[in-house]
């Protein structure tokens, strides 16, 4: 893939023959590419299929620049993001449309991940039902800056919001999920056996997001009855002391609430960690298999023509080895995510029944008092208990299907 930086926010583009070829270069679902280059993006290795459907020769691109296959078509945004990640030791997953030396173009979905003084690129074809609605979103950004002449930044904020609308989270859950969608429809075309690990890591993927989602509602909803103590307690102080004692349960009842909220913050802020750090476990997990895959493709590649590939599959290998201890680093850090989550979760229940008690003291009084003002109060409060209860109830229903998927995991990693 072209590892172009982004810092000018131009573009380095190189002349196209007189008549390039129409079309798309042609290369099969079973074949896989992977390039190595040193820190300034300069190619140092690669395998046959990549030089093959690059059609550059291997003394035209050793110690050139990796943007010399980079097409005009691709956003600068996905640069931008593409350096932001692995500048920052952090490995990076994108769609990348490529340019051949003849003009002719190709996609690939790209794993780049860093290695000792460079970093490793490993790419196969897309062919999952994301990945059109992704070159659509190409298309439109990238039309989107030269319109503008949008700064790579400004661009990358754009297409992150875009992704957003469009149900990812962030970045790491888009190439997440992507970088599985791909793995699953390569999969199914060779007629391979689904790979079991990544339906449970979808499901637990899927499951983390509605748990951020439900926390997230959650917190809105407070703010509907955050105020009615403090109106209870202005309407009892009117009343002398005759509202002394809704004025006492108003002010247990606020209490009560402010430990709320600040639990629930507590707990989307949880919820989120748990998505991030399965979202990123997912990738982590289909990189480690993947490299493993681009490995073993190599060695019979070298073996085939009869050369010597002892070094860069060794290379290759070791980076296999390495994100599979990054991925398993990474599911413990999920469960020690997850088990905080559940701590806090059994704080919120114990919060919540202590609400439901002063409310119903609250409800007693105000019926006594005959007074249709702190019924109608009481009454604002009982709604906003019940839902919160109804979203707690969410939540352990959540918590059920995420400590079932972690189980399943558990037993298949």
């Amino acid at each position: 893939m072209s590892t172009a930086r982004p810092e000018t926010g131009k573009e380095q583009e190189h002349p196209l023959p007189a008549a390039p070829p129409a079309g798309e270069v042609p290369f099969g679902i079973e074949e896989i590419f992977f390039s190595r280059t040193d820190r300034r993006g300069r190619i140092l290795s690669g395998n046959d299929v990549f030089q093959r459907v690059s059609r550059y020769s291997w003394d035209e691109m050793t110690d050139r620049p990796h943007n010399i296959i980079r097409h005009p078509d691709m956003p600068r945004a996905v640069f931008y993001l593409l350096w932001d990640r692995i500048r920052a030791g952090q490995p990076v997953g994108a769609y990348v449309k490529n340019r051949a030396k003849d003009g002719r173009h190709y996609w690939v979905y790209a794993v780049v991940t860093p290695v000792e003084d460079g970093y490793l690129s490993v790419r196969l074809k897309p062919g999952s039902a994301l990945f059109p609605a992704a070159s659509r979103l190409y298309a439109s950004v990238r039309a989107q800056e030269r319109e503008s002449d949008a700064r790579p930044a400004d661009s990358a904020l754009a297409m992150l919001g875009r992704l957003h609308d469009g149900g990812f989270r962030d970045y790491t859950a888009f190439m997440a999920a992507a970088l599985a969608a791909e793995m699953k429809a390569r999969d199914a075309a060779l007629g391979r056996p689904r790979w079991t690990v990544l339906d449970h890591f979808e499901a637990l993927a899927g499951s983390a997001g509605v748990l951020l989602a439900t926390t997230g509602r959650m917190l809105d909803l407070t703010s509907s009855f955050r105020y009615t103590p403090s109106n209870l307690r202005i309407q009892a102080a009117r009343m002398g002391d005759e509202g002394r004692a809704i004025a006492e349960i108003s002010t247990n009842y606020g209490r009560i609430s402010e430990s709320i909220v600040a639990n629930l913050q507590q707990l989307h802020a949880a919820a989120a960690e748990v998505a991030a750090s399965v979202n990123e476990g997912l990738f982590l997990t289909c990189t480690a298999r993947f490299q493993e895959e681009t490995a073993r493709f190599f060695e019979r590649e070298a073996a085939a023509k009869g050369g010597s590939s002892a070094d860069e599959a060794m290379r290759l290998l070791r980076q296999t080895e390495d994100y599979r201890a990054f991925a398993a680093k990474k599911f413990d850090l999920i469960k020690t995510h997850i088990d905080r989550f559940f701590d806090l979760t059994g704080d919120m229940k114990r919060l919540v029944s202590g609400l439901v008690a002063v409310r119903v003291m609250g409800k007693v009084e105000s019926v006594n008092m005959y007074n249709g003002i702190f019924t109608e109060l009481i009454g604002d409060l009982e709604k906003g208990q019940e839902a919160l209860s109804a979203g707690l109830a969410e939540i352990w229903a959540i918590n059920t299907r995420i400590s079932d998927n972690v189980e399943q995991l558990e037993g298949r990693r």
